[in-house]
């Protein structure tokens, strides 16, 4: 892959970092544990809300490799070791099966932990039960 591109019988590919960067982002937050990538909103695009979709992932391409830095915020009850490592699989896997790299080298950064909802985020309000319209045979001669 010299000079980024990979050459074939039809000429040549070109693969961006930008793409390399995706597929890695969709493939961290497919993780169960992973809350989040990225530090908190640090622009004022993602504080009005625009979101970039591979926020907290740095990709560097060389002769048909990459190296991603990909930086994470795992929810509590999970081990962290455990996210980090199923991340670097993901991606890994990710990147050789869809982009077509070959040396793949994935490092994570695991800057926060992520709470838990409380009870009270949880919390399910239920409609009240109409009251009825009148008595039943059942209280009719009470």
């Amino acid at each position: 892959m010299a000079d980024g591109f990979i050459p074939n019988d039809n000429g040549n590919v070109k693969i961006s970092d930008e793409v390399v960067m995706r597929v890695s982002a969709i493939s961290a937050r497919e993780v169960e544990g992973v809350a989040a990538l990225g530090a908190p909103a640090a622009s004022l695009g993602e504080l009005w809300g625009k979101k970039n979709q591979s926020k907290g992932v740095k990709a560097e391409l060389t002769e048909n490799s990459a190296e991603v830095d990909i930086h994470i915020s795992v929810r509590m009850g999970y081990k962290i070791i455990d996210v980090a490592h199923k991340v670097q699989e993901s991606v890994r896997f990710a990147l050789e099966s869809y982009v077509g790299l070959n040396n793949v080298v994935v490092n994570v950064f695991v800057d926060s932990i992520t709470p838990e909802k409380s009870a009270a985020d949880k919390l399910v309000i239920e409609e009240p039960e109409e009251p009825s319209a009148g008595p039943t045979e059942e209280t009719k001669g009470e």
